[in-house]
């Protein structure tokens, strides 16, 4: 029976030691677990800061292709009414350009009168009696 004592002993023994080996290794585990556990805090406060710079950064996007089709909508009214101002322009130069033609027609035929008119008093004024003809002094 002391045998048996001795061998409930050793096995009491063996146990207590697998005991604390086993205690040691779940504080080894816990250990790990907590520096898992900060490590998975540090990343997903990483995480959480990469997406809210994304985001951000979405935002923005955004807003700057909003601004640019705000200023791609003005640059094309602008452009309409430039457009419409060079083709008022282009008419009126087309209207001046006629005006003008007209002007120099008139003018062209002003002075071809203007000398008939000077030609026809020379004649006059040379069949006068008494007329002094050019050149017989």
């Amino acid at each position: 029976m002391l045998q048996d004592l001795d061998q409930v002993a050793a096995r009491v023994g063996q146990v207590v030691q697998l005991s604390r080996s086993l205690m040691a290794e779940r504080q080894s585990i816990a250990a790990r677990l907590a520096l898992a556990e900060k490590a998975r805090d540090s990343f997903r406060d990483q995480f959480q800061a990469r997406e809210d710079e994304f985001k951000s950064i979405i935002q923005r996007l955004d807003n700057h292709e909003q601004e640019v089709g705000e200023i791609r909508a003005k640059a094309q009214h602008e452009n309409v009414q430039l457009k419409s101002e060079l083709e008022s322009a282009q008419q009126e130069i087309t209207r001046l350009q006629a005006d003008l033609a007209k002007a120099q027609s008139e003018l062209a035929a002003f002075r071809e009168g203007a000398m008939k008119a000077r030609d026809r008093v020379e004649h006059v004024l040379g069949n006068l009696p008494g007329a002094v003809t050019e050149g017989a002094e």
